[in-house]
């Protein structure tokens, strides 16, 4: 007979990726990493989603980097409370960069609705501290205070040990702004900051950052109700960091609800089959847009264009982040034999790849024309990130529809 642990390994959960207001690119490397485990079981949620009741129909909620008062804000109190209930119930939550941000203690106006771990950061101040690069991305106002980013890029992390996560071992993640923090109880410490790494890059005098990151909890788990927080402070959903991703990947399987979410059966739900030339059509058109909108974004990187949207910069090299993470999913609509659409997706989809192309171009004549392109660019990037939860819901329903066919799961 099976142990609950080993089978809790064999299980595919059912995961919800945040994709709404306040997110950068970096959810995308959820749904890569996941993908590369077999877990095809993904949906794609917004603020408006987190605020309803889509959190009742998955197990895993994870929420990436971007903006945390945006996130915050958008989600309010009843998304707060949404979120308590999940967890509480035996949800799993995994919050990575600003997704660690935002259930931290915190009395600022819409943070502190998510007042969930009793954590503390060790980069808020009250005197900020000289910038030694990457002004525009060195700190964030926080009331009076200020939370300033030590260092970007790779960082050594060092992993607890602490059973059942298996022995302490040491490996790099990226980090981008995420929190160094301190809690008082060591045993919720999964991994802490251990050194800098060739790749680091020093936003501040270095023996500041030694202070403000090594030797604080890098990764820490929190239980609240029946359900977990893993809060990561690195990014160690990014696809190049292997040996963080297999960490995150262990922590998550062994917290998973001990009640699983009923999987939707692919094959049912009011979805439409498109097949022979309607599938062609539909390919066709997405790849023509997409090629479109690759053109144009590769041309736009090589002028010096960065908008300030909300707390987070964005430079134009992101807008290709977006638009590769479905260009090289594309060969797998040709291979397939069909595709699952649900209430009319197939002609948003294209619509919505038609839109971002429009704005691209809108933002490099802009350029030419020396306009201010800011509300053209905060417009775009709530459409990739539309446009990509979309595509990807698609992608992966069709995934998981083969998975199942095939006995898999």
């Amino acid at each position: 007979m099976e142990s609950k642990n080993q089978e809790r390994e064999l299980r595919i959960p059912k995961i919800g990726i945040y994709a709404g207001k306040g997110t950068s690119h970096s959810w995308l490397w959820f749904a890569e990493i996941f993908e590369r485990m077999g877990f095809y079981d993904l949906s794609f949620l917004t603020e408006v989603d987190l605020r309803g009741h889509a959190l009742e129909d998955v197990e895993v909620l994870a929420v990436s980097g971007g903006d945390t008062f945006a996130i915050a804000e958008a989600l309010g109190p009843v998304g707060a409370i949404r979120l308590e209930k999940f967890i509480t119930g035996g949800g799993l939550y995994l919050g990575s960069c600003a997704g660690a941000y935002l259930p931290l203690n915190s009395s600022k106006e819409h943070l502190n609705h998510f007042n969930f771990v009793p954590a503390k950061i060790t980069n808020l101040t009250k005197t900020l501290p000289k910038a030694h690069g990457m002004k525009e991305k060195f700190c964030t106002c926080y009331g009076c205070s200020f939370i300033f980013h030590a260092v970007r890029e790779a960082i050594e992390v060092t992993t607890s040990g602490i059973p059942p996560f298996g022995t302490p071992a040491t490996f790099t993640a990226p980090l981008y702004g995420g929190p160094p923090m301190t809690i008082t109880n060591p045993a919720s410490v999964l991994a802490t900051y251990t050194d800098f790494t060739q790749k680091t890059l020093f936003l501040v005098d270095r023996k500041l950052a030694e202070k403000t990151l090594l030797g604080n909890a890098a990764v820490i788990r929190e239980k609240m109700g029946r359900g977990h927080l893993h809060l990561f402070g690195p990014h160690f959903e990014h696809p190049h960091f292997l040996e963080a991703n297999h960490f995150l990947a262990k922590a998550m399987m062994h917290d998973l609800p001990q009640e699983r979410v009923p999987s939707e059966n692919p094959e049912v739900g009011g979805m439409a089959t498109l097949s022979g030339p309607e599938r062609k059509g539909f390919i066709r058109d997405v790849k023509r847009e997409l090629s479109n909108s690759r053109i144009v974004a590769a041309g736009l990187e090589m002028v010096p264009l960065k908008w300030t949207i909300g707390n987070k910069v964005y430079e134009t090299g992101k807008i290709r982040v977006f638009l590769e993470a479905l260009w090289q999913r594309m060969r797998s609509f040709e291979r397939g034999g069909f595709i699952l659409v649900r209430g009319g997706e197939e002609d948003r989809l294209v619509q919505a790849a038609l839109h971002v192309t429009e704005n691209i171009r809108q933002i490099k004549k802009g350029w030419d024309r020396k306009i201010d392109t800011l509300a053209t660019a905060t417009a775009l990037f709530t459409l990739l990130n539309k446009t990509s939860a979309l595509f990807l819901e698609i992608y992966f329903r069709g995934k998981l529809f083969h998975s199942v066919r095939e006995n898999r799961i």
